[in-house]
């Protein structure tokens, strides 16, 4: 017969910490992604039903405001407009065109995003604009900056003439730029508007399945480790012979 005992050695009982305690971490982490995107469609598909908000000089936007739908009047600024770079559309690139509003009775401005326009054969030359009316009453979806997932130095910087490129959308370097107050949120106009932008404003499939199915992947390298630990820590030994004497009786 032998014998077993539990005796993991002090390298794999540390080893075993590490990667489970990284492994489960990683799992809840994905569980809070899914959970965030869950969030993110419950309340677009509530504020969607929601009545338009009317917005003026008087209102305040929030973060939960985000996918509110809006109308506002005020004046375009015509002569600044902003090109975001980088902007895929079926494999094919090109800028979304953005031009600030001042919102009527107010010197605050929100940035109306038109739509997306190819970039054209040239990037020297940039692509023809079609202004809109200095005034106007304008009804869209109200949306956060886009972020892009790397944040390259001076991506928020715009470059110099009219319109002005820029990758990232960020109210400060844009406040700077433009010399007056600007909201942190953008209102995507409405896809009905008459216009030569392209406007397909469908929210990505955000898939949080994807993420729940990660984070069962995790807990099962978890709980993998778990039992390669516990496996490997039983060590046996052979039984003890019994006394010769006891043997002979």
């Amino acid at each position: 017969m032998r014998n077993y005992s539990f005796k993991p050695g002090r390298f794999a009982s540390l080893a075993c910490l590490i990667f489970w305690s990284g492994f489960v971490g990683l799992g809840y982490w994905q569980l809070q992604r899914a959970g965030e995107k869950i969030t993110l469609m419950a309340q677009r598909v509530r504020q969607l039903e929601a009545p338009p908000l009317s917005l003026t000089a008087a209102t305040g936007l929030t973060r939960d405001d985000r996918f509110r739908r809006i109308e506002v009047t005020g004046t375009y600024d015509t002569d600044h407009p902003l090109l975001l770079d980088n902007q895929i559309h079926h494999q094919q690139a090109g800028y979304h065109v953005l031009w600030p509003l001042a919102i009527e009775g107010s010197d605050r401005h929100i940035l109306v995003n038109h739509g997306w326009i190819p970039v054209g054969t040239d990037r020297a030359n940039l692509p023809p604009l079609t202004r809109p009316d200095a005034v106007a009453t304008v009804t869209g979806i109200l949306d956060h900056f886009p972020q892009p997932g790397l944040k390259l130095p001076g991506s928020e910087i715009p470059s110099p003439g009219w319109p002005a490129r820029l990758l990232r959308l960020e109210a400060g370097a844009l406040q700077t730029r433009l010399g007056y107050p600007l909201l942190a949120f953008q209102l995507l106009l409405d896809e009905n508007r008459p216009g030569t932008e392209l406007r397909d404003w469908k929210m990505p499939d955000l898939a949080p399945e994807k993420n729940q199915g990660y984070a069962l992947q995790w807990f099962l390298f978890a709980g993998a480790t778990l039992f390669i630990y516990i496996r490997h820590g039983f060590k046996s030994r052979p039984a003890p012979c019994p006394p010769e004497n006891a043997a002979q009786s």
